[in-house]
């Protein structure tokens, strides 16, 4: 078997006014995919290995990747999809294809177009209308009508924060195999539910999603059922699409598909009001206020405070100062902390180009953030010393600093970039368990971070993520949609 692998990954957040560039991307092309593109944490990398296992010859096209941001440049997309399109014509002329497995995220959103993974994958079935094609997805993947028209097959991580992708890239391989083995063509169930759900109500070790994953888990042992996803949909991006989609796969029959889908969304559709924050949640001045009293009256630490209506992992700027600009109301409390208090970070490329050219231990006048979220941003002027300096981190290549600030250090990026990465803060020399209050631009902590909070609060802030989705405008989405209309009814 030939099978062509690859994908364009994004979650678009169009609260965010960045347009997400090249420059923002990592690209892996042709043979590329097979040896620099094989990550744990892509759920390409699942597919590669499985085929693989089976002995299968797997066609690289390409894997195009970036950090959650704003839209994506027209342009770039376009390119992107030319460049897939040349490996599937060019593997063509050497072979037919038999198959089709893709590593998308589902929340692709391109300036002047919109909804992009039904558009790359009407391009590939004009090339192949035939042969079975499946596919992974984030959980937030927001399922079109081209979607289900142009797949075989559909399955979704089911862990928040995502600790499955490579198994759920296993899973779609497997889903292409009994297209082949059964001869049957595979069938897709899907329910739209009109509703929205901030990230941070959701997680999966949570109730509701637990029982409601769980419940699709069970639906997977059913004789046929091959596949059962929740597919949030993304908050953060007002498009007619979005919303909570229930997505299943029979082994060829669409009733049983239909009717899997139907009992999984009535389930889900119950639990709406039983969707909250779950961990320890005030405005942005009570988070401070509470993480300082646990410090000094509780002698808890490291206390961690999530800015999370900036949080860059789902598509925020990075560089909102709401949580900050609260914190330097408190000058004095914070001054008088036993230990400097970190805040990773801010997304601001030209303060941390000032840092470089100065060098560590140098002291130099900078302004932090607002430079692209105008609304919940401003340019803060900080006199600042610069403790750490890092070229080129990670995949993204990002340069780093480490500035004092007062009683604060505080984390710059050149890119952005998420900060909810392991390895960000060892690659600055900071341990978090040398500081009293860590300030990160997350919303649910990450499992590095969660393993060593001795408190964890989350700050609803301001800005592209904002967890409070009332607050938020959605011309384009379709009405009525819960929670925007708390009373309304559906059912399916």
């Amino acid at each position: 078997m030939r099978i062509l692998v690859g994908g364009i990954s994004h979650e678009s957040n169009s609260f965010n006014p960045i347009i997400t560039g090249i420059n923002d991307f990592v690209v892996f092309r042709g043979e590329e995919v097979l040896t620099k593109g094989l990550l744990p944490y892509y759920s390409s990398t699942g597919i590669i290995d499985t085929l693989r296992g089976w002995g299968w010859e797997v066609v690289p096209a390409l894997v195009a990747r970036a950090v959650p941001n704003g839209l994506v440049q027209h342009e770039l997309y376009q390119s992107l999809k030319a460049e897939f399109l040349h490996y599937l014509d060019e593997a063509l002329t050497e072979a037919p294809i038999d198959g089709i497995c893709l590593g998308l995220h589902g929340s692709l959103k391109v300036e002047n177009l919109g909804a992009a993974e039904g558009d790359l994958l009407a391009a590939i079935r004009e090339r192949l209308p035939d042969v079975p094609l499946t596919v992974a997805l984030d959980m937030h993947a927001t399922v079109t009508d081209e979607m289900i028209r142009y797949c075989d097959g559909i399955v979704g991580y089911k862990t928040a924060p995502h600790i499955d992708c490579y198994e759920t890239g296993v899973h779609a391989a497997k889903l292409l195999r009994s297209a082949f083995d059964s001869g049957k063509k595979l069938c897709i169930g899907r329910v739209s539910i009109p509703m929205l759900i901030a990230g941070e109500k959701s997680e999966s070790a949570e109730e509701p999603m637990k029982s409601l994953l769980a419940a699709c888990v069970e639906a997977e042992k059913r004789d046929g059922i091959l596949a059962a996803s929740i597919l949030l949909g993304f908050p953060w991006a007002d498009c007619e699409d979005n919303g909570v989609s229930i997505v299943t796969v029979s082994d060829g029959c669409q009733k049983l598909a239909d009717e899997t889908a139907k009992e999984l969304a009535r389930k889900f559709w119950s639990e709406r009001h039983n969707f909250r924050f779950r961990a320890e949640h005030y405005d942005s001045v009570s988070s401070i206020l509470k993480a300082i009293e646990a410090v000094t009256i509780n002698k808890e630490q490291p206390v961690f405070i999530s800015d999370s209506g900036d949080n860059p992992t789902a598509g925020a700027t990075g560089d909102a100062t709401e949580l900050f600009e609260a914190m330097l109301s408190f000058s004095d409390k914070i001054q008088s902390l036993p230990t400097p208090l970190l805040y990773s970070g801010f997304f601001d490329a030209p303060a941390v180009d000032a840092c470089m050219r100065a060098g560590e231990g140098k002291t130099l006048d900078i302004t932090i953030g607002g430079n692209l979220d105008k609304i919940n941003g401003k340019q803060i002027p900080c006199t600042v010393k610069v403790l750490r300096l890092v070229k080129d981190y990670g995949t993204y290549r990002s340069n780093l600093a480490l500035v004092e600030y007062k009683n604060m250090h505080i984390v710059l990026t050149g890119k952005h970039i998420g900060f909810g990465d392991e390895n960000l803060l060892p690659a600055l020399g900071v341990n978090p368990l040398d500081y009293c209050i860590v300030t990160v631009k997350l919303g649910y902590l990450e499992a590095c971070f969660q393993d060593i909070a001795a408190r964890a609060i989350m700050a609803t802030s301001k800005g592209c993520s904002n967890e409070l989705l009332e607050t938020l405008d959605y011309p384009k989405t379709r009405k009525p949609i819960y929670p925007l209309n708390k009373n309304m009814e559906w059912s399916c």
